[in-house]
């Protein structure tokens, strides 16, 4: 919640808990109302039943809809509040939290029985007039005023339920004054019915004057007014007693709660619909597919879940703005909502993305639909200040039965279905089925999420190195003079302890954003074991960076408190880009580069030769080693186009006052070929495998160098 929902959208005591009781933030009123809470205490300080708070704080949390608590709280005043409370959904993987209203209750109720207690003394004057005349007229005058003054409305009836009394303001909401209702029925005036089904509702005075105790009105009750204008109300009714003791009417109190209650249903309004389309929101859609499959099974029993991602947005946004991109949005809902059936679901799942739900569905509909869908974008013509766009839809679409599938599998399934269909081309549909090889690839990826997650709790990362040798000493197996010269290799241990080769979980990485987390862990623990071994004794020490970590706007900020924090000389680390993310990235890149170049820093561009404009971006990267790529090292004794490609790279690379690496060097005839070609540095399992990071500074710092002979792995 921000600061203008907290402080102005209700003006009654607005809480915001934690599942535990705790509170997290309030509006002004409740600061004002309980003055003894603080941000951080606990709900259960104002109660007298702890163990009914807990219940509520339960039910609140299962609830999108507000529901009334089994507790009231108690103000620094002594006033005495009922609870309203509601789960706040933020996003799936946030931790629960609770939006809490407060009404007054005591205030309601020191109306109402202010109220009665002068009806009774009204009435017992009455009965004793001949005696105190004067003083019964003072009295009634007194109670008079004090009826007309109030700000709810009021009624008292005879033990028949007839209408004895309305003040101005029950004449206001009625509709009829105090002569024509006086000796109607109560129902005749005061029209109760439920806002939601539109059904009459019984009137609480009749209880009252059954059973002489006091009631209210359930939830959603509205009054319709004699013209037929509704109102929302609140109320509660009473009896009315002589000095004795015997019931001889009731009396309601009521309160115009319109304003109260529309800005709630905007509030739940807005919590399940997108802001910017007027659609349903990710949460609300996840409810009702999760209400779908929790549903016994329908007359069909087919539906149809379909994840939207437009192709070409980003375009549309890029060239001119997000005021574009957001008019795009706002067009679609009417769009793709003309091909979709009155009892389908459409929904805006964030950015570019949107999901429809078909219920009840057979798959020949389901498909035509989701072609009308994707035909209907084809042809859409969108323009902007003069410019034409024309956008794409990729679907992925599921075909399911009730109680087939969990949610989370559900989505899951979608959603990679969708992710293929923008990898296979765009502007096409995926149809999920089992036996696909390319989901079932994708689902091991979102397997991969959780897997790395764990790694990361549980510190089972790890780090290799591989050691790197000049051509000229590659023979005799000894690494630069000066100290050691490795790359680092990241490994994963499994439960069961066995390693991970990256390529199996640095994918899922990539697609799901975790590599910037990956960098970090691997700085900080290899600028910590540098700094634990002494870097005296290492000359390069080459770190990998992702094209996550070079767009990564504090990336920057923290190697610079690496460099702090851990005594390690920028002239021993070298990072390591690949070509294809530094060309994806040309100006981060580059800015990288200078800035941490200036620090003493060297920079190596990794899989040199991939690319397909390697040359004409080389001037533009301030680098210190070209690595040229593995596909040409493998085969270079064999293949002569592969050993042209691997001379012209050193070349230019010597031209430009670079050092070369080759890579994937496993046998002595590549070693003798790369050696006549005048490259200058070379790794690979023919020169040293990879062994773990501690062992390799060990042997550093003893100055132990032997490496085996290369081509004897």
């Amino acid at each position: 919640m921000d600061d203008k929902s907290l402080e102005n959208l209700l003006p009654e005591p607005l809480l915001l808990l934690s599942s535990e009781g705790r509170v997290l933030d309030m509006n002004q009123a409740a600061r004002k109302a309980f003055g003894g809470l603080d941000n951080g205490s606990k709900l259960h300080d104002l109660v007298n039943e702890p163990a009914k708070l807990e219940a509520s704080i339960r039910l609140w949390v299962r609830s999108g809809e507000f529901l009334r608590g089994l507790v009231v709280v108690t103000s620094v005043a002594g006033e005495r509040y009922i609870t309203y409370g509601a789960r706040l959904w933020v996003d799936r993987s946030s931790p629960a939290q609770v939006i809490v209203r407060c009404y007054v209750e005591s205030a309601a109720n020191r109306r109402f029985v202010e109220i009665t207690r002068r009806v009774n003394a009204l009435n017992r004057e009455i009965a004793c007039r001949q005696q105190a005349e004067n003083q019964l007229f003072a009295e009634k005058e007194l109670a008079q005023v004090t009826l007309n003054s109030i700000g709810d409305g009021v009624i008292t009836t005879d033990i028949e339920g007839r209408v004895n009394y309305l003040n101005p303001v029950a004449e206001a909401l009625t509709g009829w004054s105090a002569d024509e209702a006086r000796g109607l029925q109560l129902i005749e005036v005061f029209r109760l019915f439920n806002e939601q089904t539109r059904e009459p509702v019984e009137n609480p005075l009749g209880h009252v004057l059954v059973h002489g105790n006091t009631v209210g009105l359930a939830n959603h009750t509205m009054l319709r007014h004699r013209d037929g204008t509704e109102f929302a109300i609140e109320d509660s009714a009473a009896p009315i007693r002589d000095r004795e003791g015997r019931l001889i009417g009731g009396v309601m109190v009521f309160h115009d709660v319109t304003h109260a209650r529309r800005l709630a249903a905007k509030v739940s309004y807005q919590a399940s619909h997108d802001g910017l389309t007027g659609l349903l929101n990710r949460r609300a859609f996840e409810q009702r597919l999760h209400s779908l499959l929790d549903a016994p099974v329908g007359v069909d029993g087919s539906h149809s879940l379909m994840f939207l991602d437009l192709d070409q947005f980003k375009v549309v946004n890029d060239t001119c703005g997000h005021l574009a991109g957001d008019a795009l949005l706002r067009m679609l809902g009417p769009v793709l909502q003309k091909h979709l059936r009155q009892s389908d679901l459409l929904a805006r799942l964030g950015g570019d993305e949107f999901g429809v739900l078909l219920q009840d569905c057979s798959v020949s509909a389901a498909t035509r639909i989701a072609r009308a869908l994707k035909e209907e974008l084809e042809n859409l013509n969108f323009t902007w200040e003069g410019k034409p766009f024309r956008v794409g839809l990729s679907i992925g679409q599921v075909n399911f039965t009730d109680n087939s599938w969990s949610l989370a599998d559900l989505l899951s399934a979608a959603d990679n279905a969708c992710y293929l269909a923008k990898e296979n081309g765009r502007n096409r549909i995926h149809l999920y089925s089992m036996d696909d090889q390319a989901l079932a690839h994708r689902f091991r990826q979102t397997q991969w999420v959780g897997r790395i997650r764990d790694a990361f709790e549980e510190n089972r990362f790890c780090l290799h190195s591989q050691t790197i040798v000049t051509t000229a000493s590659a023979s005799s197996a000894r690494p630069d003079q000066e100290g050691g010269h490795f790359e680092l290799l990241l490994r994963l241990l499994d439960t069961d302890g066995k390693l991970v080769e990256p390529m199996a979980f640095i994918p899922a990485a990539e697609r799901y954003s975790l590599m910037v987390s990956i960098d970090q862990w691997v700085l900080e623990t290899a600028f910590a074991k540098l700094a634990r071994a002494g870097s005296n004794c290492v000359s390069t020490c080459s770190i990998n960076l992702s094209g996550a970590s070079l767009g990564d706007e504090g990336f920057l900020t923290f190697i610079y408190s690496c460099f702090e924090r851990f005594a390690v000389s920028p002239r021993v680390i070298c990072f390591e880009i690949t070509e294809t993310e530094a060309i994806a990235n040309l100006s981060k890149a580059r800015h990288i580069i200078q800035t941490l170049k200036a620090l003493g820093c060297r920079f190596s561009l990794d899989d040199f030769g991939s690319g397909m404009s390697s040359f004409g971006y080389l001037k533009n990267l301030p680098v210190d080693y070209l690595k040229i790529d593995g596909t040409f090292i493998k085969n270079l004794a064999s293949d002569p186009i592969d050993r042209a490609m691997v001379a012209a790279i050193n070349n230019i690379g010597h031209v430009m006052g670079l050092k070369t690496i080759a890579e994937f060097v496993e046998s002595a005839s590549v070693l003798q070929e790369l050696g006549e070609l005048g490259v200058d540095y070379v790794q690979g399992y023919g020169i040293a495998r990879p062994e773990p990071l501690e062992t390799y500074l060990a042997n550093l710092k003893k100055g132990d160098y032997h490496q085996p002979q290369p081509g004897l792995h």
